[in-house]
């Protein structure tokens, strides 16, 4: 063979070898990731997508984002079509109807093959990813529903801040004395927005709750339930709280506490960061005031970032997702330095990343911590929870509107909560 052809064929076989790598080089798994959002939220995952890539440039993740009222459904559409995500996250709220169709992904095996240490997590934001035992995500967004107050107005009418471990009598009391003024200068004492959850702190007080112990039949006509609704009626009434035909968006609280036309009012991180914008407000969190029969009586929920059932690439979405939500990891740090969800975890270098001591709330630290370890409650969810609510938030509107006594109101859509309950059970 001359020396010309071998050298010839070396070439052609070393071309080969680099065009086989290159090849292997370029294979990259593809996966999809859903998650709701406006602009601001897209611009925060997109920053974490990218993180990702320079770390994992074998796996290429397509964000789906979607507004939050339409996210759920469309994503339940997409699973029965077989288009579900690799990737999804899931508001609580849904979480069980998720499971009812088998859609999510076992991860418990991964977590302890990986060692994930799921002792940082805060505890209640594990149990709205836990089904019967097993793990089906990890946290997103693990927050309570905080009470809001305005320093000013307290100042302004002599009144000192709330403790932490306050109650309900003390709660009517400061609404009565904030609440002044008439016509477009009115006060309110407090203001939330006119739905089930936002009552929970109140019911819980009781010692009432929306089901009973098994959640299997509909308790809210219990008359315990029925005295807390009588009595925001009667704040209605007195135009201690906005009448029902106004009841309030957040985005309309927040103008009326900026303002200062609500004393307090309930609100979520999310609202905690909106008001943060307001040049000059000032303003504390606090537990929910607490009941006769419970003190522990503040809404604390997640959400779950799971990985779909179907995902032909779950290895793939695993890397991915614990990236995202895995503690001491890029995907939480880039949330808390966008102030998008307080931290998940119970590490005091990420709250020191969200948290600026410059800004009001200057307490939320300490109070985020509080209500977890002592003030938290978990609401009572299960399948059909978007159902119950759409029976049961236009009754209690008709309630406090003054058109419909509560126990009435209750025992009337009893039946219709419990043939829902029944079905989805």
């Amino acid at each position: 063979m001359s020396l010309k052809r071998t050298v010839s064929i070396l070439l052609l076989l070393s071309l080969l070898v680099v065009g086989a790598f290159t090849a292997q080089a370029k294979e990259v798994t593809t996966i999809r990731y859903a998650f709701w959002g406006n602009p601001v939220a897209i611009g925060v995952e997109q920053d974490i997508i990218d993180a990702f890539h320079e770390v994992h440039p074998e796996i290429k993740v397509i964000p789906t984002a979607v507004a939050y009222g339409d996210y759920h459904t469309k994503l339940l559409t997409q699973i029965a079509g077989g288009m579900a995500p690799d990737v999804m996250r899931i508001d609580s709220y849904f979480f069980a109807d998720f499971m009812k169709t088998g859609a999510v992904h076992d991860i418990t095996n991964l977590i302890e093959r990986d060692n994930i240490d799921m002792d940082l997590y805060y505890e209640a934001g594990l149990l709205d990813s836990l089904y019967n035992g097993r793990y089906y995500g990890l946290p997103w967004g693990t927050a309570p529903l905080y009470m809001i107050v305005n320093i000013d107005m307290f100042e302004e009418a002599g009144l000192p801040l709330p403790d932490p471990d306050w109650d309900w009598d003390e709660f009517l009391n400061i609404i009565k004395v904030l609440s002044k003024g008439e016509g477009t200068k009115r006060q309110y004492g407090f203001g939330f927005e006119s739905n089930l959850v936002n009552l929970f702190p109140w019911i819980w007080g009781s010692g009432a709750d929306l089901f009973d112990e098994n959640r299997t039949t509909f308790a809210l006509n219990d008359p315990r339930a029925v005295a807390v609704f009588d009595t925001f009626a009667n704040m209605v009434a007195e135009k201690l709280i906005p009448d029902p035909a106004n009841f309030l968006t957040p985005e309309v609280l927040n103008r009326w506490t900026i303002n200062n036309a609500v004393g307090m009012r309930m609100g979520s991180a999310q609202e905690i960061l909106a008001l943060q914008q307001a040049e000059g407000l000032r303003f504390i969190v606090l537990p929910m005031p607490g009941g006769n029969e419970v003190k522990n009586t503040t809404v604390y929920k997640s959400n779950t970032v799971s990985i779909s059932e179907s995902s032909k690439n779950k290895e793939a979405a695993w890397t991915f997702l614990k990236f995202l939500r895995g503690p001491g990891l890029e995907g939480e740090k880039l949330y808390m330095q966008a102030n998008r969800i307080p931290p998940t975890f119970n590490v005091p270098e990420l709250w020191e990343i969200f948290a600026d001591p410059t800004k009001h709330p200057k307490n939320i630290v300490e109070m985020t911590q509080l209500i977890a370890s002592e003030y938290a409650h978990i609401l009572p969810l299960r399948p059909g929870w978007n159902e119950f609510t759409g029976i049961i938030e236009p009754e209690l509107q008709k309630v406090f509107a003054g058109q419909v006594a509560a126990q009435e109101a209750m025992d009337k859509i009893a039946p219709r909560v419990q043939e829902v309950l029944d079905r989805t059970e």
